[in-house]
């Protein structure tokens, strides 16, 4: 049976997209090369209409600049970043699983709830890659102060074996950024209390 041809984008095949978002829309895909050469990747694309914005783009950049910094088992590793005809895209490990958020309303729907065991092992997880990416150093050694500032169920994803990976670091912040005041990202259930009261949000 022939292999199932995606879309060609560069030195990539885009298949399924697997979500979209504010800023990007994520696909699995395959990255090709020499000898039959085919790696199974998870290929997020800055938005179309956001790739004229140089503030879309520099956040995204950032993303990849960022999380390529991070090595644990708890976050989603970033491989690559790029451009292909005009599209700014990042390169990521493939999850075989979905996102806590799919998991809980895939329960609710069915009038279940994800059990409290489970949640445990979820946050416990989660917090090991939140820790890994608070304590991160840069090149000079020094701390990158970074803050994720999105960390919701949507941006948690669990795989089929239950590992549990912190992803999307599109809007944190680091040491050095230039952060507008004033200007606060992320999802109003899920934001840090000390920036209501106008204070920077901290580890």
């Amino acid at each position: 049976r022939g292999r199932v041809q995606g879309t060609p984008f560069g030195r990539f095949q885009l298949y399924e997209r697997l979500a979209v978002g504010g800023m990007g829309e994520v696909f699995v895909a395959v990255q090709t090369g020499m000898g039959e050469f085919r790696k199974p990747l998870a290929l997020k694309l800055l938005l179309p209409d956001l790739t004229n914005d140089p503030e879309h783009v520099r956040l995204f950049l950032s993303e990849a600049r960022l999380a390529a910094r991070l090595q644990h088992p708890n976050v989603v590793q970033v491989f690559d970043a790029g451009e292909v005809d005009g599209r700014y895209f990042l390169t990521m490990e493939l999850i075989d699983g979905v996102s806590l958020s799919t998991l809980i309303d895939h329960l609710a729907h069915a009038g279940q709830q994800v059990p409290p065991e489970v949640l445990a092992h979820v946050a416990r997880q989660a917090l090991e890659g939140l820790h890994s990416a608070h304590t991160a150093r840069g090149e000079d050694g020094k701390s990158l102060e970074l803050v994720h500032r999105d960390v919701s169920p949507s941006n948690i994803l669990v795989s089929r074996r239950g590992e549990v990976k912190l992803a999307d670091f599109g809007i944190a912040t680091a040491r050095g950024a230039d952060t507008q005041a004033g200007t606060l990202r992320g999802k109003l259930a899920y934001l840090a209390p000390e920036l209501f009261e106008g204070a920077r949000a901290t580890a």
